[in-house]
């Protein structure tokens, strides 16, 4: 089979090292209760359930992991060791991030997180951590893409090629195993709020952070450091959720050509896997569970409740369900057009799927109790792009990926 027909490469692999995807650090399992019934349970304590196999915290690729850029504060940049991307560190403004409102008799002070306003007008020439920008992609006075250019100026770490991330880029560096603040207060460190590694990245907003990537003319993707959900926003802050922060990035962009490279699945079938060259992750062509017949996907591609598409994973040699950021990694975020993957993928031309998929990474999980049986959703990419988490028991495609 011609790989040109197919869209894909079939020289070398690009000289360019694999941006690898950075784990979750997620620490719940799903396993199943004496009476079958699905429940959390901690993914390296033994424990009294039976674990499903080859969920995301058992893969072993372990915590999130960085290091210091030498000579170079955290303040100014830090190293993903994990995918190799320089992030932007924050220092301190001296301001808080929103109005602090004062408490009430039964509680301590809060936050009026509603708007943009004094405190989030950047100074000349800072990168303080309360700065929030518009962005408008004619780079105007105070917005995110002015932001952008005047650190390149300063070559901030010594470098003069820093950009705004894309969602998947921001995404990585989400923490998906710590602990969600429900409300974020101001008598605790900003950082240890947000779903971040606080160690490395001090004076992080737990709030909504700009990507490069448009949702359509008028919205722009975010991701949410509270939270870890992704969605749309409005650019100009007229809008909830405001203000946007921002967190640039360096390091090797997602390839235009030459990304997909051609592999014989485990029946030999030729194209039957794909090499993500960005990544590099191998992905089963079809979705399951289809075959590649040398031509197209045959069969119809199936739905599965979570457990089920736990369960079918387990049971494929050499594959297995996908970290929910390794699935975002599939993602393509066009203005006005969001994509994942098409049918026949990668080919191009094909009708795209509309249809959210699983990923192996439990979301929000609670045992079981006198009153309720147990609780599990799990992280999922929606087909419009969201990242949210689901409960188990709605039915979506899977797709299934290695090393």
């Amino acid at each position: 089979m011609a790989a040109a027909l197919l869209g894909l490469a079939a020289a070398p692999a690009s000289a360019q090292p694999a941006v690898k995807v950075s784990p979750t650090g997620v620490r719940q399992c799903l396993g199943f209760q004496p009476d079958g019934w699905p429940a959390p349970q901690a993914c390296a304590e033994a424990g009294p359930l039976k674990v499903v196999p080859k969920q995301d915290g058992l893969q072993g690729a372990g915590p999130l992991a960085y290091e210091a850029v030498p000579g170079q504060p955290l303040t100014a940049c830090v190293r993903d060791r994990v995918s190799g991307l320089i992030w932007e560190g924050k220092p301190d403004s001296g301001r808080q991030p929103w109005p602090v409102l004062p408490a009430r008799a039964e509680g301590l002070p809060r936050f009026d997180t509603e708007g943009y306003g004094p405190q989030n007008r950047p100074a000349p020439g800072s990168r303080g951590h309360s700065d929030a920008y518009s962005f408008h992609r004619d780079g105007r006075p105070g917005g995110a893409l002015a932001y952008v250019a005047a650190v390149n100026e300063s070559r901030l770490c010594g470098y003069a090629d820093w950009r705004l991330p894309t969602v998947a880029e921001l995404h990585g560096l989400l923490d998906l195993g710590k602990e969600r603040t429900p409300d974020v207060r101001p008598t605790r460190p900003l950082a240890e709020q947000a779903l971040i590694d606080a160690r490395w990245f001090p004076n992080t907003v737990p709030a909504v952070y700009l990507t490069s990537e448009w949702r359509d003319d008028t919205n722009v993707w975010c991701v949410n450091f509270a939270n870890a959900h992704v969605y749309d926003c409005d650019p100009d802050m007229t809008h909830k959720p405001p203000p946007l922060f921002v967190r640039l990035v360096r390091g090797p962009a997602v390839p235009t050509t030459d990304r997909w490279r051609a592999l014989p699945d485990a029946r030999g079938v030729a194209g039957g896997a794909v090499e993500d060259r960005h990544t590099g992750l191998v992905w089963r062509r079809c979705a399951e569970p289809q075959t590649w017949n040398g031509q197209r996907c045959a069969g119809k591609a199936g739905r599965y409740d979570y457990v089920q598409a736990l369960q079918h994973a387990s049971v494929q040699a050499g594959w297995r369900l996908p970290t929910i950021k390794e699935v975002n990694s599939l993602a393509q975020r066009e203005a006005g057009r969001f994509t994942f993957p098409a049918v026949g993928f990668p080919a191009p031309g094909d009708d795209p799927r509309r249809v959210g998929h699983w990923s192996s990474t439990v979301c929000d999980a609670s045992a079981g109790t006198e009153t309720a049986r147990a609780s599990v959703s799990a992280w999922v990419l929606s087909d419009a792009g969201t990242l949210h988490c689901e409960a188990r028991i709605m039915h979506l495609e899977v797709r299934l990926v290695r090393e």
